[in-house]
């Protein structure tokens, strides 16, 4: 989460705390203790209202952290939904119990305005629906060298390659031949006692290091298999960072 937009974050967290800033306002703007705020709570009970009182702002607040296709549409609907029912108020109902809301609840209906409003611009909207301008998802990716086997469309013809780097997501594949980016390969990876065959989608054709290879992103077809990669991925990850803090003390005991 700490590396998504900061107002990303702010927002997200004003919306996931807004019920219980929303008692505290009673709190400090009404003469009830908070045992008697929270037993007139507790008189809410059909299901919208506890919805819109507990849960309605802290989806949008999910929705937002999320940040993926499903996530733009439900956070901006809630904003729609929560300026519909201020305008269709009623007096003296939940979650006021005045005769119109409170002033700290108009200003958020301001505010939900100004968000809808700054959500509409299409460079805001863009992570939501562009994976590749999450920089925030970005897997760490490793330098190592590993032996490769890989199928086109026939399993029973493997061809022998190597991997040049590797992360969660995927790899970078040595290869001089030419594949049309969006091809499926089915990679069976091998590491230690660890071993996996795996689907993947050429995403580019370019050189990493002076060479020619692919880029491939895992295509995972369950949990398990995600799961099993990031097992992989971290155990190269703790091999590779051993090996690099070896180079670095047999560099410093040459000099």
């Amino acid at each position: 989460m700490k590396h998504r937009p900061l107002i990303f974050i702010m927002i997200a967290l004003a919306h996931l705390l807004e019920p219980i800033i929303k008692i505290s306002y009673f709190k400090f703007t009404t003469p009830f203790s908070f045992s008697t705020i929270i037993s007139n709570i507790s008189q809410i009970h059909t299901p919208r209202e506890i919805f819109e009182f507990w849960f309605l702002f802290p989806l949008g607040g999910l929705a937002l952290l999320g940040v993926k296709r499903w996530s733009y549409p439900v956070f901006v609907g809630v904003q729609f939904y929560s300026i519909y029912s201020h305008m269709t108020y009623e007096k003296y109902t939940w979650p006021y119990v005045s005769e119109v809301p409170f002033v700290s609840s108009l200003a958020l209906l301001f505010v939900n305005a100004l968000i809808v409003i700054y959500f509409a611009f299409p460079d805001v909207r863009r992570p939501f629906f562009d994976r590749s301008v999450r920089w925030w998802e970005t897997r760490t990716r490793y330098d190592m060298r590993l032996p490769v086997t890989f199928s086109i469309n026939n399993p029973g013809q493997l061809l022998d390659s190597e991997i040049l780097n590797i992360s969660q997501s995927g790899i970078f594949m040595g290869h001089k031949g030419v594949i049309e980016v969006g091809t499926i390969v089915l990679l069976n990876i091998n590491y230690k006692d660890m071993s996996i065959t795996i689907a993947g989608e050429v995403k580019s054709q370019h050189s990493f290091n002076n060479e020619r290879g692919l880029g491939i992103r895992f295509s995972f077809t369950n949990i398990w298999e995600n799961l099993y990669m990031r097992k992989i991925v971290r155990q190269i990850g703790h091999d590779a960072r051993l090996i690099q803090k070896a180079q670095e003390k047999a560099a410093k005991m040459a000099a």
